[in-house]
């Protein structure tokens, strides 16, 4: 197997981790940034 795939590969993987972390992670009461928006937006939550 080529040893550039990893290169290639583990920015995005490293990415779409932590940007799945940020959404999963709880977030407090009144957090008005896009995470907030963006969790609201997949667990289908309408609080405006």
């Amino acid at each position: 197997m080529p040893e550039w795939w990893l290169e290639a590969m583990l920015p995005g993987i490293t990415f779409t981790i932590l940007f799945i972390i940020w959404i999963v992670l709880p977030s407090r009461p009144e957090e008005p940034d896009i995470g907030s928006k963006i969790r609201m937006l997949f667990k289908d939550d309408k609080n405006d």
